[in-house]
């Protein structure tokens, strides 16, 4: 996904940026119920600041869908596919959350395989290990405050490693988020995340996005981010939800 690294990284592979954009939050450590399903289809662009005003608008955009089906027994079963201009990239994995759905904090380990590919390179293999932290909270409350009213929310941090199994390296990601529920329809969602990627300057950026019901199981995101770190980039998501 966008913020796409390919000219600060070696040839060996590691431009295959899938990262900044490609997982919904949500993600988390919430087990979904048996047979409850969620599907994301996000498409983003990032350009950088000097080039924009320069009237050089030839955004580099990414393609991603991410779906999550519960198997019950606090299993969740999980598949995130994307597709730039750079690289291509794909991962199933399983989720198990360790507490009881009626915990106040939830925790939970996750485990995928999948495989990427950059340009027309070698098919390169994937494991991505996994942990998540978070917790709902309901409205107003001066340990969740904000600028403006609301009705509760969540908040989570969602930490993973992916390693290439032919590459030999790994990338390292962590990204906390906070969901604030503005109306029965409005949801405001700020997260902040950290990368590491071999042979690239850490990567650190932040995402505020707006996410609107348009019906009972439909919602529209829509987002923006730029780097603190790492990069001069900004850009620009619209994703659509739905569950099932």
């Amino acid at each position: 996904m966008p913020f796409m690294r390919c000219a600060r990284v070696t040839v060996s592979g590691m431009c295959a940026l899938v990262g900044l954009w490609a997982a919904p939050a949500m993600a988390g450590p919430w087990a979904r119920a048996a047979g409850d399903s969620f599907v994301s289809l996000q498409i983003s662009a990032e350009e950088a600041p000097s080039d924009i005003l320069a009237g050089l608008w030839e955004p580099e955009t990414y393609v991603s869908l991410y779906g999550e089906l519960g198997l019950g027994r606090s299993l969740t079963l999980g598949a995130d596919i994307g597709r730039g201009e750079a690289s291509r990239e794909a991962i199933g994995f399983v989720r198990y959350t360790l507490t009881p759905p009626d915990a106040v904090w939830q925790m939970a380990v996750q485990a995928g395989a999948g495989a990427r590919q950059v340009g027309d390179g070698d098919v390169t293999g994937l494991v991505r290990l996994g942990a998540s932290i978070g917790r709902g909270f309901g409205a107003g409350g001066a340990a969740w405050y904000m600028p403006m009213r609301h009705q509760g929310g969540w908040t989570n941090l969602d930490l993973t490693a992916t390693h290439d199994l032919d590459l030999d390296n790994t990338i390292w990601q962590a990204e906390a988020t906070a969901g604030f529920s503005l109306s029965q329809s409005v949801s405001a969602i700020f997260s902040v995340k950290a990368e590491d990627w071999p042979d690239a300057d850490p990567l650190v950026s932040v995402s505020p996005s707006i996410l609107i019901g348009l019906g009972e199981d439909v919602s529209v995101r829509l987002g923006a981010r730029a780097a603190l770190t790492g990069s001069d980039a900004v850009g620009l998501t619209l994703a659509i939800w739905r569950e099932f």
